[in-house]
């Protein structure tokens, strides 16, 4: 069974919902489970859950599940069947009437034509197609075809000049996130966020729901939330670095940077960050990447993402397994890279700049690696404790012990967390003496053994307690 440090996320589709798809994927590294609810039904999305949560079990592995919401895509409404072809320098009239004249090409979204402006650009399917507007007359865009190509029902648009004033969440997302939360998802993925009002709304629905629990997962895709990245993940419980409507709403060129960029602030404050879209995208119908697509899963280890995610590669590729297999292949190779070249790391411990209320973690995490510490025994109640100490990046085996189930669902996407046990102490072994009772814990669980150096570290966001002994 894989252990490695950087965590696998998997969408399951068509091509890997199966029971026995699902545990071949865990026994071979996944780690997070996506339901993308752009696509699918309700009664499928019931089944793979179902199919996760036995497999989870059947191989003894914490396996997360995340909801993806659609949000408010815009797309093009119903054309022809072939489609409209376009040619470069011709006019188009885009509509966001519900009826469109003949020869308008209808656009779902009902207040495009306020949002944008003249001049603006509009991008049709993933930017393949590039408009300019030239006036807009009221439900009417004008536009000028900059490149050709032809137009297909429901294809999305992207409007990097505009702000889009549509609200982040949708009726359609409220109806899938109550189906979602009985299912009993683990993380919901928050899409087009443009700023921290709207991590802030979903919370608040989740809290009156009841479900306070399940982790918010804000997908940075729109160029609003590049201006407004900080607040941003300061209120998120974990970032994706969504590359796929990213590259379209700012210049291709710039993504790398802005990933970067995402990554860095992530880990400053020690929220999981996802890098996504198109990780292995040749996998969709080849059994093997390109070399490019590995050195780009690889770059993105190299900066310290926590997980790493695949989506048609596994959805609807022809090579889920593979894929899977693939990325965790690759995840091996560049960690033990890491752990042998510890200048490619720069620092293992390199983020100094935190507040007084997390020095217990950083002295563990220096402790760990200055004794040649075999484990780090992490007791977190909240996930506080577990935040802190993994975003320090210390290649040391670490084992979560928490008293909080949803503790242990929320591990699946941290960075370094390779495994995680449910333990509750009673108030007087907690009072008492803590850290004789871990290590107690630890040695009739047999976490570690025999002459192992072991760090344990617990209430990190109180004073904060370190204990290192001997097995």
């Amino acid at each position: 069974m894989r252990v490695n440090y950087t965590k696998i996320i998997a969408t399951l589709g068509p091509s890997s919902d199966s029971s026995s798809i699902i545990e071949n994927l865990v026994q071979a590294g996944l780690d997070v489970a996506r339901m993308n609810f752009s696509h699918g039904t309700y009664p499928n999305f019931k089944q793979i859950a179902n199919n996760v949560r036995k497999a989870s079990r059947k191989h003894n592995r914490t396996v997360g599940i995340m909801q993806d919401l659609q949000g408010p895509k815009i797309r093009l409404g119903l054309l022809p069947k072939e489609g409209i072809s376009i040619k470069r320098g011709q006019k188009i009239i885009f509509s966001t009437l519900a009826k469109p004249k003949k020869d308008h090409i209808p656009i779902k979204y009902r207040n495009l034509h306020k949002d944008v402006r003249k001049n603006h650009l509009i991008f049709v399917d993933d930017g393949l197609i590039s408009t300019k507007i030239d006036r807009i007359k009221g439900n009417e865009i004008h536009c000028t075809a900059k490149t050709k190509g032809t137009l297909f029902s429901n294809k999305g648009i992207n409007t990097p000049n505009s702000t889009i004033k549509a609200k982040t969440l949708t009726p359609k997302d409220i109806k899938d996130l109550n189906f979602g939360l009985k299912l009993g998802i683990d993380f919901v993925a928050l899409s087009f966020v443009k700023d921290a009002k709207d991590i802030k709304e979903l919370r608040s629905i989740l809290t009156k729901k009841g479900h306070s629990q399940v982790k918010i997962i804000s997908k940075i895709e729109r160029h609003e939330a590049i201006d407004n990245l900080e607040e941003i993940v300061q209120e998120s419980d974990g970032i994706m670095v969504a590359r796929g409507d990213l590259g379209i709403e700012i210049k291709p060129e710039k993504v790398p940077i802005i990933q970067k960029r995402i990554i860095e602030l992530s880990n400053k404050y020690g929220k999981p960050v996802i890098t996504a879209t198109q990780v292995l995208a040749s996998m969709v119908n080849n059994p093997r990447p390109t070399r490019a697509e590995i050195s780009d899963a690889a770059n993105a280890i190299y900066d310290h993402t926590d997980a790493i995610m695949l989506s048609n590669e596994t959805a609807t590729g022809s090579y889920p397994l593979e894929s899977v297999r693939m990325l965790a292949k690759t995840i091996s190779s560049v960690e033990n890279e890491l752990k042998k070249q510890r200048e490619i790391v720069e620092n293992e411990i390199k983020n100094k700049d935190i507040p007084d209320v997390n020095a217990a973690c950083l002295s563990a995490c220096e402790l760990a690696v200055d004794s040649g510490a075999n484990r780090i025994i992490v007791y977190s109640k909240d996930g506080y404790t577990m935040s802190q100490m993994v975003k320090h990046r210390v290649f040391i085996h670490t084992i979560l012990i928490t008293p909080n189930k949803n503790l242990i669902q929320e591990s699946s996407l941290y960075w370094g967390i390779n495994r995680s046990i449910y333990k509750k102490f009673t108030k007087k072994q907690e009072n008492k003496n803590f850290a004789n009772e871990l290590k107690k814990f630890v040695k009739t669980s047999k976490l570690a053994k025999k002459n192992d150096k072991v760090v344990i570290i617990y209430n990190a966001k109180g004073i904060g307690s370190i204990a290192t002994y001997t097995l």
